[in-house]
C-alpha cells in the first residue's frame, strides 16, 4: 500500500479482510485493486459521486459523510490506514483468544462494523460508533485487552 501510494500515486480505497492475503513467508499482499484511483484523479474530484469500499472496514469519516445536499468525502491515505486498523481489530476479535462471550462479541462486532441506517433519501449511513471510538478512545485499548487474555 505504501509503495502504491508513494511511488505510483494510487489509493486502494477498499482495504478489507478479504483483500489482504498472507504469503507463505508471512508477508502481506494487498489484492483487488479494482476500486483504486490515481491520486491526481481523486484530487481533481473525478469519480466521487458515491462511496466505495467494504462497509465494515471503511473509515468513520467516509461512513458518516455525506449529509443531505453534500458530496461524499474525498478519500485519502488516512482513510485507507484507518481501514487497515479496523481489519486488524476485526480479525483479532474474531480469531484470537479473548474474554468476550460469543453473544457479547457478536453484538460488539455488529455495533462497530455492521450497524447502519437509511436516511430519508434511502442512502446508507453509519460509522458513528467508529467515529466516537477513534475520537475518544485510547488507541491501544484493544491491543491491551487482547493481550491480557
Amino acid at each position: 500500500h505504501g509503495d502504491a501510494y508513494d511511488k505510483a500515486e494510487i489509493l486502494h480505497r477498499d482495504i478489507s479482510s478479504g483483500n489482504i492475503l498472507i504469503t507463505a513467508t508471512g508477508g502481506g499482499l494487498l489484492i483487488y485493486w479494482d476500486l483504486c484511483k490515481m491520486l491526481k484523479h481523486i484530487h481533481q474530484g473525478q469519480a466521487h459521486t458515491e462511496r466505495t469500499g467494504t462497509w465494515q472496514f471503511m473509515s468513520a469519516r467516509l461512513l458518516v459523510v455525506p449529509t443531505p445536499g453534500q458530496q461524499p468525502a474525498i478519500p485519502d491515505r488516512a482513510d485507507d490506514l484507518e481501514s487497515f486498523f479496523y481489519v486488524l481489530v476485526w480479525i483479532a476479535l474474531r480469531y484470537t483468544k479473548h474474554g468476550f462471550f460469543k453473544s457479547a462479541l457478536t453484538d460488539m462486532l455488529h455495533a462497530a462494523f455492521d450497524h447502519h441506517y437509511l436516511d430519508p433519501a434511502g442512502a446508507a449511513k453509519g460509522g458513528g460508533r467508529k467515529k466516537a471510538e477513534v475520537q475518544t478512545s485510547d488507541p491501544f485499548e484493544v491491543s491491551r485487552l487482547l493481550m491480557s487474555r
